[in-house]
């Protein structure tokens, strides 16, 4: 019933939207019908008379899987990009005739909700439940700071200010956590509720479930379950697994590095973190250069420190190149910069460093106490300059002078550099110019005088002096060239490490990668360095925290053990990534990882089985999952297991045995008595596993998807690893990166409501597939609106007409545009092209889906199907379609769509079609092409290009006909707007230089191997004189080409098809289409003497395939 309205603006805008709001009504109308027929309630076969192992070939099964989203917010078009991935490959699958099974979950492990539910208490305590903010508070990022998520004394005692995170890149100007959520459109009264952590978990995940099946997804929501204690069935999973790996000996438990957060008391791994995803730490060797003698303005500052008095004081540089310590010169501060006296773990010994330095010495074990820092004074770069001191190792015995360095940092290593010019570009450029202009630099001359790079690595391409012969390469000139330094250092390190020898000290002879460590483990034996690490760029935690890098006792997983990692490597060989690109990251990302922490005491999670004062961290429990989604329906029948399953399982009876059994074919107790259950269960697993495709973003290749194949290849025998990880790029929007800051940004929710479900899932697979980043346009989604309502149309128009047909079958029908010739007429050959070029667009698409390249898919099985369908209609307008075949490219249409656009196909199959039974139920036809036809297809595009020519001709024809005189200008003068008459000249025998070419590709033509000997060709047509012909090359690649898609079968010329009968096909189109009122085919052979001079002219152009035309008037 349609409602009405006296609101003009209001009837407008229901006009506006009315082609997606009736594509939305269809939409909502199937995914109840869906819903209530359990259509994506997907179990293992009820089949006992074969194994479990032997099912999948009775019944072939696919499963596929998306990495469950983190339920702090509402899902987004990144999150429905990877999960389409998915849904459109769970559609294709279920077209091929297998059990499809696409599970969901919901993470909700680690310490982002417990966090932002700490923040929200805290806020509701400083600002009361109305979080009414004082005007005087103008700072909300020092109150937001200072906000711990750890209650250790110490952690929360510390002075150190986290920078400003990205916080508030991700929200805007909402600066605190009730206004990100205020602006979410959430009710004061309703934030108050997020204080518990609890609600989090009760709040968004049904929101997720909403948005996803609002966008029509296959997903079986029997499985869907949440992580953590909060859900007690997954919890002896997560349980069970690490308790198994800690008896495999992959979990450990040592003194190791890791990046920390202060404020949290807690390691802050990947998804702990606002920046800093996949940063590891760098260990370097810290260089103690004990002070000899302080310059006169570092003397001064000195003496105004007391607690200095009696201690040894040391310049402390990072390097990661201890082997070159013998070359050291010199050492190089930042004049701008500022640098602390902190006191060392030994009382008798003071440091110098960056305040950043000093931050992550002090959580290993390198201050006085853990997590403290001591800080005795403070002294500027400029003042140390001129300072003397001894450098360890050094050929300069006597000690090495600190200079001034432009492009010292102090976020990097200690803000103090050693230089050892002759193997550092940088350190060679810097102490070249403070040679040249020592009064430009303010330093003396003894400083720099006598100081000269010292041999340290020889190697056979730049000798013993690598750094100051990569400058002259380079043409260096000073320091300030940093894009020569850049390369040069580059070139310089590589040089040295892979192929540089020991030219000095207690290691010479030796290869610098067998001496790098040793040298390192000299200076610390001598008391003359030790180990410093810090992260590789800078971290911040979700608490607002800049991390550091603390060595502490932890747990953690063993990634990159030898033998552990082989069978890593073994499962990546054995899977298919869809693009070697993915491969080539995986392979990057198994050489580096290595030792990982997994657990952490603050935030959500399943307790250590053998240490339940920890939690198990977020991607630590999420590795195997996808064994879990096989059972879950058999356990719970609510996200949170409080509902028991069908069998009637208690978390109680899935325990460590329960789980060996039904994972891992270990055998029950013989007095078990949930045998039978176990035994349900025990076979659902082996009927659903592997996971035949896991979909995911590129970013966690670097963590989740490679624990996903490490944790497989420990627990699982070969034939349950999984069979593939499809990577996507991140995805774009309009163009732009996604941001809440700029307002680029699109739920996926939000998207439903602007285009409708169908045309979200066309702009999701038309955004892109490969591992670069992809583009949702939001034009490319009206659009899909537009077409599909279009599109919808015609079918409807197309029915109409097949029923008319059916009441008059010897008669041509008409209904709207749509002319269909009687039933049983005899194909004609435009009809013939049209069905060959259906199958092959059928075939076409069938690949693009089965190598997952939905775009393609898109592409040829919607764009390029309904211009194909645009091209009969236009080609047959005068006799009109057959019905047989309008009838088989509806059904095509509805069948290449479907994954894409489901809705849209059922609506179309079932409502518009009539036909029984859903589209979800809908399998491959019989029929369906095998080959394509070169043949129909070649002829195809000679219909095509005939009509391109005629028209390409008449335009020129017009133009020419506009100029005055000339000698271009025709004999009689073209009307246009008169009579038009077309000759069409079809001739019998190809031109004799196109055969000697033909001739010569032949001979040069190796079957065995697909190829052409292009030199010899090159030389054989240059022989026979043809290559003067500039038609020559041309047409010799397109043969190359005909031969490639063909084979051998290019080189007959004869056309495959009656040139003469198809250009007569093509006659009514040319008339209806261009306005000509006469064409003729004109046969050339036969009609020589009987053509006037124009069109003799005109036949002389034509050959076999490409007739000559003549244009004129009647």
């Amino acid at each position: 019933m349609t409602q009405t309205t006296s609101d003009p603006s209001a009837a407008d805008s229901a006009k506006k939207f009315v082609k997606r709001d009736t594509l939305v009504a269809n939409e909502k109308h199937w995914q109840k019908e869906w819903e209530g027929r359990n259509v994506f309630e997907t179990d293992m076969p009820d089949d006992t008379s074969v194994s479990a192992e032997e099912l999948h070939k009775k019944y072939p099964k696919w499963m596929g899987t998306f990495p469950f989203p983190y339920m702090n917010g509402t899902l987004h078009l990144g999150h429905a990009f990877s999960v389409s991935k998915v849904e459109f490959a769970a559609g294709w699958e279920r077209l091929k005739g297998k059990r499809t099974l696409f599970p969901f979950g919901f993470h909700v492990t680690g310490m982002p909700i417990k966090a932002a539910a700490d923040k929200i208490a805290r806020e509701v305590e400083m600002f009361g439940p109305d979080f009414s903010v004082p005007e005087e508070v103008d700072d909300l990022n020092d109150k937001v700071a200072e906000l711990s998520v750890a209650d250790t004394p110490d952690a929360a005692a510390q002075n150190f200010r986290g920078k400003k995170s990205k916080a508030a890149a991700k929200f805007g100007k909402h600066k605190y956590q009730f206004q990100v959520m205020q602006a979410q459109g959430m009710a004061n009264a309703d934030i108050v509720k997020f204080v518990d952590a609890k609600h989090w978990l009760e709040y968004y995940p049904p929101i997720a479930i909403a948005d996803l099946k609002a966008l029509g997804c296959k997903i079986d929501w029997r499985r869907a379950f949440l992580t953590t204690d909060y859900n007690p069935y997954y919890d002896s999973f997560a349980r069970w697994q690490f308790e198994r790996l800690h008896e495999m000996g992959k979990i450990k438990f040592g003194n190791r590095y890791t990046i920390w957060s202060p404020k949290d008391g807690q390691p802050c791994m990947d998804h702990d973190r606002q920046t800093g995803e996949g940063v590891n730490p760098q260990v370097y060797t810290g260089v103690k250069m004990e002070v000899l003698e302080w310059s006169e303005q570092g003397s001064q500052v000195v003496s105004s420190v007391p607690e200095l008095a009696g201690k040894k004081v040391f310049l402390v540089a990072a390097t990661l190149r201890p082997e070159t310590m013998y070359g050291q010169t010199n050492c190089f501060v930042g004049t701008k910069l500022e640098y602390g006296f902190y006191q060392s773990a030994d009382p008798n010994e003071v440091y110098v460093v960056s305040d950043r330095a000093a931050r992550n010495m002090a959580f290993q074990a390198l201050s006085p106490a853990d997590g403290r820092v001591v800080a005795l004074g403070r002294i500027s770069g400029q003042d140390i300059v001129g300072t003397k001191v001894n450098a360890p190792l050094s050929f300069y015995t006597e000690g090495v002078y600190v200079l001034p360095m432009e492009n010292v940092l102090s976020t990097k290593g200690t803000g103090v550099v050693t230089s050892v010019p002759s193997d550092s570009p940088d350190d060679y450029a810097a102490l070249r110019d403070l040679k040249k202009k020592t009064d430009y630099y303010g330093i003396k001359h003894e400083w720099v005088d006598g100081f000269e790079p010292v041999p340290v690595i020889s190697t056979a391409t730049y000798g013993s002096m690598i750094a100051p012969a990569v400058c002259d390469q380079k043409k260096i000139t000073s320091q300030k060239d940093r894009v020569q330094l850049v390369e040069a250092k580059d070139i310089a390190y590589k040089e040295g490490f892979y192929n540089g020898t020991m030219s000095v000290g207690e290691f010479k002879g030796e290869s610098v990668q067998l001496a790098k460590n040793k040298v390192s483990q000299l200076l610390i034996a001598n008391g003359n360095g030790f180990e410093f690490a810090e992260p590789e760029k800078p971290v911040t935690s979700r608490s607002a925290d800049d991390c550091v890098v603390a060595l502490c006792d932890q747990w953690y997983f063993d990634y990159g053990e030898s033998v552990w990692k082989e069978a890593a490597e073994k499962c990546l060989a054995s899977m298919e990534t869809y693009g070697e690109e993915t491969r080539h990251q995986f392979k990057i990302v198994l050489n580096w990882l290595k030792q990982w922490a997994c657990v952490r005491t603050y935030g959500l999670g399943s307790k250590v089985p053998w240490d339940p004062n920890y939690l198990i961290e977020s991607l630590s429990d999420s590795t195997i999952y996808m064994s879990y989604y096989t059972v879950a329906h058999l356990l719970h029948e609510s996200l949170d297991g409080s509902k028991p399953g069908p069998l009637g399982l208690t978390p109680a009876d899935m325990d460590n045995t329960a789980w060996d059994y039904v994972l891992l074919g270990k055998p029950l107790p013989a007095d078990h008595n949930k045998t039978k259950e176990m035994e349900m269960l025990r076979r659902s697993f082996l009927y659903w596993y592997p996971v035949d495709v896991r979909s995911s973003g590129k970013d966690l290749i670097q963590n989740h998807l490679t624990f996903f194949i490490y944790v497989h290849s420990a627990l699982f025998p070969e034939s349950k690893w999984p069979r593939a990880v499809r990577v996507n790029g991140h995805l774009l929007l309009n163009g732009e990166k996604m941001s809440k800051s700029t307002g680029n940004m699109l739920t996926l929710g939000d998207s439903c409501k602007l285009y409708g479900a169908d045309a979200t899932r066309i702009a999701l697979a038309d955004a892109g597939d490969g591992f670069d980043d992809a583009n949702f346009e939001m034009q490319t989604a009206d659009a899909a609106v537009r077409n599909l309502y279009t599109l919808m149309d015609w079918v409807v128009s197309a029915k109409q007409a097949l029923i008319k047909l059916e009441q008059n079958p010897s008669e041509t029908v008409q209904v709207d545009d749509i002319i269909l010739c009687a039933e049983n007429t005899l194909l004609t050959m435009i009809d013939k092209i049209f069905d060959a070029e259906m199958n092959d667009l059928v075939l076409k698409t069938a690949e693009d889906y089965d190598k997952t390249m939905y775009r393609n898919a898109l592409k040829s099985g919607f764009y390029d199907f309904v211009n194909l369908r645009n091209w009969y209609v236009e080609f047959t307008s005068a006799r009109g379609m057959n019905p047989a075949l309008v009838r088989k490219w509806i059904d095509r249409q509805v069948l290449l769509i479907s994954p894409i656009a489901p809705h849209w196909a059922e609506q179309v199959w079932k409502t518009v079609m009539g036909n029984n039974g859903s589209i979800m139920d809908l399998r491959l036809p019989a029929d369906m092409p095998s080959s394509t036809d070169h043949t129909l297809l070649m002829a195809g595009d000679y219909v095509r290009k005939l009509a391109k020519s005629v028209r390409d001709a008449d335009i020129a024809l017009q133009k020419r006909n506009k100029k005055k005189g000339g000698k271009n200008a025709p004999a009689a003068v073209f009307d246009p707007n008169a009579s038009k008459l077309l000759d069409i000249f079809v001739a019998s025998e190809f031109p004799s230089w196109q055969e000697t070419v033909i001739s010569v590709l032949k001979e040069n033509y190796d079957a065995s191997s697909s190829s052409f000997d292009d030199k010899a060709i090159l030389g054989a047509l240059g022989k026979t004189g043809v290559l003067k012909n500039k038609k020559t090359m041309p047409f010799a690649n397109e043969i190359k080409k005909r031969v490639e898609l063909i084979g051998s079968a290019a080189f007959v010329r004869a056309l495959q098809f009656n040139e003469t009968d198809l250009a007569n096909e093509a006659v009514p189109y040319l008339k209806n289409s261009l306005g000509y009122t006469q064409v003729n085919v004109i046969v050339q052979a036969g009609a020589a003497d009987t053509l006037t001079d124009a069109q003799a002219k005109a036949a002389e152009s034509a050959v076999p395939g490409e007739p000559g035309l003549l244009i004129a008037n009647n």
